[in-house]
């Protein structure tokens, strides 16, 4: 064997120590038994063959191989061969994502539920993590918000320029002011007291007139009582039935139904003939007191002899 071949030989052997050292050191060991699945994307951005898969930080496998589908609008066919051992559920993901600041891609598998399990030559559910680019997008409104911020702070801060002066003025003013509140309730200080003593002592006196009208509260709250327990509704009652009696007897009063009373109330001339005998007994009367001879005598006088004293008298 001549000298070239041998060099030759000895470099192809060099090389496959290199390329399975540098994968071993990537965490890919080629001699583990290894289960290959797929994953397709609308844009693998710099994803290459032999970037590792990752589970929780953990690598557990690599990208063996990415083909173009012309024939499904140019997407990206992935192929990654994981460790046998590992079990993939019908619901993980691939989502495929920076693997450190350097731009160098990864794999990020999320297992799923291993309950219902994915087997050999299966597809997972593939997804593209936002990138640095789309994180600036979604930081532009909060720069512009924060632009637009710093410059009306800066408005605020040009219009303060000139009103140091005023702000130290105030402060002064309100100093002055504190200072002359405190001189104030130093020298009324006395009158301060007696004030409050004062008012101490009305409110003691407000305190002990309260304590004298508790009896009369009392006493009004007793009389209270008693006229909540009065049956007024039994004696209005019993008024109401008198009422009623009464208002019989005017009727019967007034319909002449009720004796001597009614008849006397609805028949004029019982009442004349009533009249006439009270006239008639009070002229006897009279004459009676005039003339007592006439009645009281030991015989008495005949008729004639007393018409005769009666035109006597009216001739007199």
């Amino acid at each position: 064997m001549n000298k070239e071949l041998k060099v030759g030989i000895i470099g192809v052997i060099g090389l496959v120590f290199f390329y399975l050292g540098s994968n071993f050191l990537k965490g890919i060991d080629f001699f583990s038994p290894i289960n290959r699945y797929y994953a397709v994307y609308e844009n693998v951005d710099g994803l290459i063959v032999a970037n590792p898969v990752i589970v929780n930080g953990y690598t557990v496998g690599r990208v063996s191989n990415i083909n173009i589908l012309q024939d499904k609008d140019n997407k990206i066919l992935v192929s990654m061969d994981i460790d046998e051992d590992l079990i993939i559920g019908k619901n993980s993901i691939a989502t495929l994502s920076s693997n450190d600041f350097l731009g160098s891609k990864a794999i990020i598998l999320n297992i799923g539920d291993i309950s219902d399990p994915i087997y050999d030559g299966d597809t997972i559910n593939a997804e593209i993590a936002g990138g640095l680019s789309e994180l600036l997008e979604k930081a532009t409104p909060i720069t512009d918000n924060l632009g637009v911020t710093i410059s009306r702070l800066n408005d605020i801060l040009a219009s303060l320029r000139g009103s140091g002066d005023m702000i130290t003025t105030t402060l002064d003013n309100l100093n002055d002011v504190l200072s002359n509140t405190n001189n104030l309730i130093e020298s009324n200080e006395s009158t301060i007291t007696n004030t409050l003593d004062n008012l101490n002592n009305l409110t003691t006196d407000l305190s002990k007139k309260l304590e004298d009208i508790d009896p009369i509260i009392e006493g009004a709250n007793d009389m209270i009582s008693t006229l909540n327990k009065v049956n007024f509704e039994n004696t209005f009652n019993q008024i109401d039935v008198l009422l009623t009696s009464m208002n019989g007897v005017f009727d019967d009063l007034e319909s002449g139904e009720g004796g001597t009373l009614a008849l006397l109330l609805s028949d004029d001339s019982l009442y004349n003939n009533l009249n006439q005998t009270a006239y008639d007994l009070d002229k006897l009367l009279q004459h009676i007191n005039e003339n007592p001879k006439h009645f009281f005598a030991p015989l008495g006088k005949s008729r004639k002899k007393i018409e005769r004293d009666l035109k006597k008298q009216k001739e007199n």
